[in-house]
């Protein structure tokens, strides 16, 4: 059975957990943690229950042994799947709200590195604060990965300045409105009704450390 079949078994979330901390930080990195690295950042008792859910994911398909010269070393474990890109070093500004809009301050708070597969030309990544965007994955200290461009249609999810503070929302755009849509079923959507509106940026991708 290939590693596209089993990858298909559900994770459970400590197993999802961990094979997540693997990928970000190959990522950020160049190489994979080691058993020891994800016992500290998990706080497990003993470096054997990594082992276990390593296994767990190898035989799940998640996660595969390299089989090169360092074949032997905890360091050889990497993410099942099509092999990461290089990636790129974007800017951090700040944060963004996925609730109400927040005071828009653009500090830089350091560089994420991403996929070349998430984002091309000039991009940038925001902390997102609030929840109005949970219903599709977009949770509260997950990075969003945002395009700069003003061009978007229906449905894009974008970075929006609304009278001096910044969004996260759903794009809508009918013949007499602007609409915000949250991705949240108890929020209402927000209607622009100010010429003080612009569109920052589409998020293209996003990225969340546990």
């Amino acid at each position: 059975m290939d590693n596209e079949s089993r990858v298909k078994i559900p994770l459970t979330q400590n197993q999802a957990h961990l094979l997540e901390f693997i990928k970000t930080y190959s990522q950020e990195n160049g190489f994979p943690p080691s058993y020891r690295e994800i016992q500290r950042h998990f706080g497990y008792k003993a470096v054997g229950t990594v082992q276990d859910h390593v296994r767990a994911l190898i035989q799940k398909g998640a996660l595969q042994k390299s089989y090169g010269q360092n074949s032997k070393k905890a360091r050889a474990l990497i993410p099942s799947g099509p092999k990461p890109s290089s990636g790129k070093s974007i800017p951090i500004f700040g944060e963004i709200a996925a609730g109400g809009p927040r005071e828009a301050i653009q500090t830089e708070l350091g560089n994420l590195v991403i996929g070349d597969d998430l984002a091309s030309g000039d991009c940038f990544a925001l902390r997102v604060v609030g929840n109005s965007m949970i219903d599709i994955g977009i949770f509260e200290g997950d990075f969003v990965i945002v395009d700069r461009t003003q061009k978007v249609k229906n449905g894009d999810i974008i970075v929006a300045l609304l009278e001096g503070e910044t969004t996260v929302k759903r794009y809508r755009e009918t013949k007499d409105k602007i609409l915000l849509i949250p991705e949240n079923r108890t929020l209402k959507p927000i209607e622009v009704t100010t010429e003080d509106f612009q569109i920052q940026g589409k998020v293209t991708g996003l990225q969340r450390k546990f």
